[in-house]
């Protein structure tokens, strides 16, 4: 009997002990789990950060070769709430002091100075104004370089906002990335676009058709669009928004692609590969070679390359409609091809099917000559031409002046119907392709 209570005993011992290990491992588990929330909640706030300071980077250029007191106004407005937006984030990160002190610095004061600056608008920007606006944009890069770091740091597990002495004076300098940001004023861009390619078309779609195609249908089309054997074409789902569509999956011999066919019309409004990573074995010049081949065999008639990007053995093209040797740029379609085949594996076409029509009245009540002088003097013009471009829900037709400012490329924009400034792009070159913003 006793042997039997032992027995019981040791027995009700080793289950506590389970349920206490089970305890200690999902209390660990669970707090492990909070600290891994935790940190992707401020490596988020610093993800936004780091995009507010781009746009202000680019804000800045705006600004300065900017000769639209409006315009100008507008954009030193943004400037002062994204600076404080980031000077916000920054302050919200658990670090130390000597780690933020000088960037929260930097946010403080360009927002003070671009707020200083819209009291004065109305007799426009001096050369003073200018260099201050262009040692702040300089500022602005070296932020951006430490955000980078150590947002890239914090990715790859070798920094942790959970682990807060790393950003403390007494740690090594390498292990402290966002102190001393003027030391450096190089940022990486590893982003692409070309101008207005965000801009949202309003209104009833212009080049569907008048057609509306069945599921069927639209699966046989998108078979045919890869030059894919209708069997292995399937439809997945319909899909709504401003232009429904049927979803559809072709596979090929060695890749896996999804495409949308508009409801009405049947028409491709986007497709995209499933994996990536092909092997590059072409360059940009057969690139764009094979994109325009493709674009004419699909009707698009005439259209002009306008910006690119090479990545993870692809490339994407964008294209813009012309007409008249007028650039369209609400008619923009993005083609995507496989670097190893130069097969087409992308296609984005919202934007064209949204607003390609035939234009009338391209022809300029402005002269080229006039509308140059339009332009800020800041700015050593390189080259120009006719362009409709979309803004606040219109089509503007514009002189686009491309030109250079302290070191950077600028595209401005003159309304050639009546002389006045529409818009400002800066573009961004890096590695992989360039950037308009």
């Amino acid at each position: 009997m006793q042997k039997k209570h032992h027995i019981m005993l040791y027995s009700l011992l080793a289950l506590c002990v389970v349920l206490a290990t089970a305890y200690a491992v999902e209390a660990e588990n669970e707090s492990r789990r909070a600290s891994a929330a935790l940190e992707d909640a401020y490596q988020g706030t610093l993800l936004s950060a780091m995009t507010q300071m781009e746009q202000v980077r680019a804000n800045i250029g705006k600004a300065t070769v900017s000769a639209d007191t409006g315009q100008s106004a507008r954009l030193l407005s943004r400037i002062s709430s994204d600076a404080a937006a980031v000077q916000g984030g920054l302050s919200a990160l658990p670090l130390a002091q000597n780690a933020m002190g000088d960037a929260v610095k930097l946010c403080n004061q360009l927002s003070d100075y671009a707020d200083s600056l819209l009291t004065k608008e109305e007799s426009g920007l001096d050369a003073e104004d200018a260099a201050a606006l262009a040692g702040l944009s300089d500022a602005c890069d070296a932020l951006l370089k430490a955000l980078r770091k150590a947002y890239g740091q914090m990715r790859n597990g070798k920094l942790s906002f959970g682990t807060q002495s790393v950003f403390m004076a007494d740690a090594d300098q390498t292990a402290r990335p966002l102190e001393k940001a003027a030391d450096s004023i190089d940022y990486p861009t590893l982003i692409y676009d070309g101008p207005f390619s965000d801009v949202i078309s309003e209104g009833a779609p212009k080049g569907l058709g008048q057609k509306t195609v069945t599921r069927e249908e639209a699966t046989a089309i998108a078979a045919a669009f890869v030059g894919a054997d209708p069997g292995n074409a399937v439809f997945t789902q319909e899909s709504g928004g401003s232009i429904p569509a049927y979803d559809v999956q072709v596979t090929l011999q060695d890749a896996v692609l999804h495409l949308a066919i508009t409801r009405q019309g049947g028409q491709v409004l986007w497709m995209f590969p499933e994996t990536g990573g092909f092997e590059q074995r072409y360059g940009l010049q057969e690139s764009k070679k094979a994109a325009e081949q493709f674009l004419r065999e699909h009707g698009y008639g005439d259209m002009e390359l306008t910006f690119w990007q090479m990545y993870g053995g692809t490339v994407t093209l964008s294209y813009a409609a012309v007409q008249e040797g007028v650039l369209l740029y609400p008619d923009l379609v993005k083609v995507q091809l496989r670097l190893d085949t130069l097969a087409p594996v992308g296609l984005e076409a919202r934007h064209y099917l949204s607003s390609h029509a035939e234009r009338s009245a391209l022809t300029p009540a402005v002269s080229r000559e006039s509308a140059r002088n339009a332009v800020s003097e800041r700015l050593q013009i390189s080259d120009s031409r006719l362009c409709v471009i979309p803004l606040n829900s219109r089509e503007y037709l514009c002189w686009q002046f491309t030109g250079q400012y302290n070191g950077q490329t600028y595209y401005v924009y003159i309304d050639a119907r009546d002389g006045r400034q529409r818009d400002v792009q800066r573009l961004v070159v890096s590695d992989s392709g360039p950037k308009a913003e």
